[in-house]
């Protein structure tokens, strides 16, 4: 319910006429300050009501006319909201000057019947508007908390002099107009509140949704087999979004100076794959070249449009968005997204999701490449490795063989020359091995070939092989035959890997020492047992010993000895162990089906 403030005058006489005249006036009066309230009550317009309120003022208190004037506490002013009167305009009063810039300051109702006769009144408004005053009523505004809003004032009664009736009605208006005021303020408020709430409500749906999109690219990046599926699967995710007709990933290849599509999507998309730009050319390549990012809705009229491609393929661009994809240092590309769907523009929100985009396809192919360059570098790496494992594993073959040769240049016996010449060709087989064996170790190939083996025969051909190579070693070595029947197994390759394991030993003792072969048969496995009495294997690498290029220091260690002793015995279906103690030496296990 709304309260009406002020006070209605009491009847003062006993005529019957003057006393009807005096209810119709009072009934009037009323009427003119309900239907104030009932303005209140309907709108939330304060325009709407405060031109209501003064309309009424007017009729209520039989005025000229009538203005509203509100203060405005930055400028230290009144300004008039509402006014009556043909060719007026705003009216601007430094707070306190004239009748109602005192009663603004003061809080107080005036009645002038003889304005001019009253220092505050401001007779400069009766010059510019031509108007003339006789006289008026003026009433402040209030808010709830007594804070004064501004004022209403009445000019010029009709039919005499301005009354306290007046003086009352218009109190009462104002504090109508005063509830008035206050809502609407408390209304737009609320409307600035709720406007300020909906906007953090979709700057937060914004960054949700940006962080969905990064959450998916992450997964894409995780799951993808090959950078090709990678960008693809990034742009496939831009256009989406972004809600565009095409789009394309360019890459820079700074040695060609030109930038190929490493991915294009859309109607022409495996068209579009077969060009390439000069860097510079066209919106991609400026910004490939330059690191700025180009939007625009009207890709025609940009400077550095070049339709060349546009043309060839026949798709119209209507608008584009492209941003460079920026590596650790340099450019490296671009991210071009062309006509959004729906007839829309590109805006702001585009662009930022674009440059959001492109930060992570970037980060992606710098990965990639890393990648690439890591594993080449690694190859690289590994065929040295192998190749020093080589050339250093030929030394015994390569000794033998110039030894043997030497030998039957002066040896006039047949039968020895035919020795010495079975004894080269053995070696050369094993070097022939030796080279396929390493190269099959570095491809990943598992295949061996088993074949029915004489454990006595290949034992005898051990012993002659190990007996040179640590010969002027000071290492002796002894050979333990407890098993020497059969077993089928691919001799060259158990050769191979008992050469590997006798040469660390040989490593690790270069003071002398004993190296032990011996051959075992345990259940259904031919046990093939190594020691040597050296210092044992160190702790730091012991539990990942049989890893490639893992070596305990050993100046010409390569690293790979171990790993393919692993190999050979696990493709033999066996399995392969160890057991060391510093200072007592190391016996390595060979278990191979027997």
């Amino acid at each position: 319910m709304t309260r009406i403030s002020g006070r209605f005058p009491a009847l003062t006489t006993t005529d019957p006429k003057e006393l009807l005249l005096s209810l119709n006036s009072t009934r009037e009066r009323f009427s003119s300050v309900l239907g104030i309230c009932r303005a209140i009550g309907s709108t939330l317009d304060l325009d709407q009501v405060l031109n209501e309120v003064i309309a009424r003022t007017s009729k209520s208190v039989r005025a000229e006319r009538s203005t509203l004037f509100l203060v405005d506490n930055d400028k230290a002013e009144i300004w008039s909201k509402v006014v009556q009167g043909e060719g007026l305009s705003e009216i601007r009063l430094p707070l306190g000057s004239g009748i109602a810039g005192w009663v603004c300051r003061n809080g107080h109702s005036v009645l002038l019947n003889d304005a001019k006769s009253d220092e505050r009144f401001n007779r400069m408004v009766d010059r510019v508007t031509g108007y003339k005053t006789r006289s008026m009523v003026v009433s402040p505004i209030h808010d709830k908390s007594g804070t004064v809003l501004g004022a209403i004032q009445a000019l010029n009664r009709i039919d005499g002099d301005f009354t306290q009736e007046d003086v009352a009605v218009l109190e009462a208006i104002s504090a109508q107009a005063g509830v008035a005021i206050e809502n609407a303020r408390l209304y737009r408020d609320v409307v600035a509140q709720n406007a300020a709430l909906q906007a953090a409500k979709e700057a937060l749906a914004g960054r949700v949704s940006e962080l969905d999109l990064l959450f998916d690219i992450e997964q894409r990046i995780s799951s993808a087999t090959s950078l090709e599926d990678l960008v693809d699967g990034i742009l496939a995710t831009a256009m989406d979004v972004l809600e565009v007709e095409a789009g394309s990933i360019l890459t820079l290849e700074e040695d060609l100076g030109a930038l190929f599509f490493k991915s294009a999507q859309g109607p022409k998309g495996e068209q579009v794959k077969k060009f390439k730009l000069q860097l510079g050319e066209g919106i991609a390549g400026e910004v490939a070249s330059t690191g700025k990012p180009v939007m625009t809705n009207d890709a025609a009229s940009h400077p550095a449009y070049a339709p060349r491609i546009a043309k060839s393929v026949n798709l119209p661009t209507r608008a584009v968005v492209c941003v460079p994809l920026v590596g650790e240092k340099e450019l490296i590309g671009a991210l071009e997204l062309i006509n959004p769907a729906k007839g829309r523009k590109f805006e702001e929100h585009d662009l930022r999701l674009a440059t959001l985009i492109a930060g992570q396809v970037s980060r992606a192919i710098a990965v990639a490449r890393e990648r690439v360059e890591g594993e080449r570098k690694a190859r690289l790496a590994a065929i040295g490795q192998m190749i020093a494992g080589m050339l250093h594993d030929l030394r015994t073959p390569m000794t033998l063989v110039s030894g043997y040769a030497q030998m039957m240049v002066d040896d006039e016996q047949r039968e020895s020359r035919e020795n010495s010449s079975e004894i080269i060709l053995k070696q050369l087989d094993h070097i022939s091995a030796m080279a396929k064996e390493t190269l099959a170790f570095a491809r990943g190939e598992t295949d061996i070939l088993l074949r029915k083996v004489y454990l006595n025969k290949f034992v005898e051909e051990i012993s002659e092989f190990l007996a040179k190579d640590l010969e002027g070693k000071e290492i002796e070595l002894e050979m333990v035959g407890n098993f020497l029947g059969t077993v089928r197994m691919d001799e060259g390759k158990i050769k191979r890997a008992i050469y590997n394991i006798a040469r660390n030993a040989a490593q690790a003792m270069p003071r002398g020492g004993t190296f032990t072969v011996t051959v075992d048969k345990e259940e259904d496995k031919v046990v093939f047992r190594l020691a040597d009495t050296g210092p044992g294997i160190p702790d730091e690498i012991a539990d990942k010993i049989f890893q490639s290029f893992v070596t305990s220091g050993k100046k010409d260690g390569t690293g790979l000895g171990l790993a393919i002793v692993k190999k050979v015995i696990e493709q033999h279906g066996g399995d392969v162990s160890f057991k060391s103690k510093p200072g007592k030496g190391t016996t390595f296990l060979l278990r191979i089906p027997g």
